[in-house]
């Protein structure tokens, strides 16, 4: 009898222990650690229709944004629509795509997305990225604002620091403009956006300008694709007589935006200082863009003959 009951019970404590072990690919999704276990997980809950749609949909826009941190941006966003499908409320969905759409210069499409996400589940994220596309449009107020809610809900967010000291700096507040580009260089020294910030409005008051530079060196380390860290370092170079390295900073900004003026005015500035008169060509075309970026330069401190 004692041996009956006592296999009644091993029988019965391997049962709870394969229980335990049944997956739950819902959980999963959102706690195991490697990416691609994970990724399977969302898998298997997005696709398994005794989950509710919410759930799924949950599964579906974590997936997504572990194939947007990837870079996978194609494959992101159809998950993160196909999670929209399912619950069109549902917040991160929402976040994930506008956050791609905005990426890409989509304001349009991006901007009521972000709108229904805030409404959704307010976040600071929400509200940093609503006030960048603000200041996109030149609607400065109005990218305070949300720069503020941002900041409201993360107080040292460096990335809303810079971006409301720069709609500052573009509304003429300059020591407002100041004191927010420092709080963000504290609070995150690698942001290539709040240091290349910092030394455009340096140089454009002509103060400062060693900070300037390092500024723009620590951005052009940080982020060699910043066009405002490569154009200011450039400008800089131009001023100390650093011709070739002044052309390696203006080619380097074309290379993203092949018709900037300012990139090509001061390459072609520095190729004529180093004694390449050919330099007068991209000058010509960069007044073609601008017909006042010589005078542009003038300010600047540059000479260009």
């Amino acid at each position: 009898m004692k041996r009956w009951v006592l296999a009644l019970g091993v029988l019965a404590l391997a049962a709870c222990e394969r229980e335990a072990q049944v997956a739950n690919p819902a959980a999963e999704c959102e706690t195991l650690r490697d990416r691609d276990a994970r990724i399977a997980a969302c898998t298997a809950a997005a696709e398994d229709e005794n989950y509710t749609v919410d759930v799924r949909a949950g599964a579906l826009a974590t997936r997504a944004s572990l194939r947007e941190e990837a870079g996978e941006t194609t494959p992101a966003l159809r998950d993160y629509e196909a999670a929209l499908r399912l619950d069109h409320a549902n917040a991160n969905a929402l976040l994930g795509r506008g956050r791609i759409l905005l990426a890409s210069g989509q304001l349009d499409a991006a901007g009521p997305l972000l709108v229904r996400a805030q409404a959704a589940d307010p976040s600071a994220e929400s509200s940093l990225l609503l006030g960048q596309i603000a200041l996109q449009r030149g609607h400065y107020l109005d990218a305070v604002e949300r720069f503020d809610a941002a900041l409201s809900a993360e107080r040292n967010s460096a990335l809303a620091l810079s971006g409301r000291a720069r709609a500052k700096q573009r509304m003429g507040d300059l020591d407002g403009a100041a004191a927010d580009y420092d709080a963000a260089v504290r609070a995150d020294g690698a942001l290539a956006e709040a240091r290349a910030g910092r030394c455009w409005l340096d140089l454009n008051q002509d103060r400062n300008l060693p900070r300037a530079r390092n500024d723009a060196d620590a951005a052009v380390t940080a982020d060699p694709r910043n066009v405002d860290a490569q154009l200011c370092r450039g400008v800089l170079q131009l001023r100390d007589g650093e011709w070739a390295n002044a052309r390696a900073s203006f080619d380097a900004a074309l290379a993203v935006e092949p018709g900037n003026p300012t990139a090509l005015f001061g390459r072609g500035v520095a190729r004529r200082r180093s004694g390449d008169n050919e330099g007068r060509e991209d000058m010509n075309l960069a007044r073609d863009f601008d017909g006042r970026i010589g005078e542009a330069f003038d300010d600047m401190g540059v000479e260009t003959y």
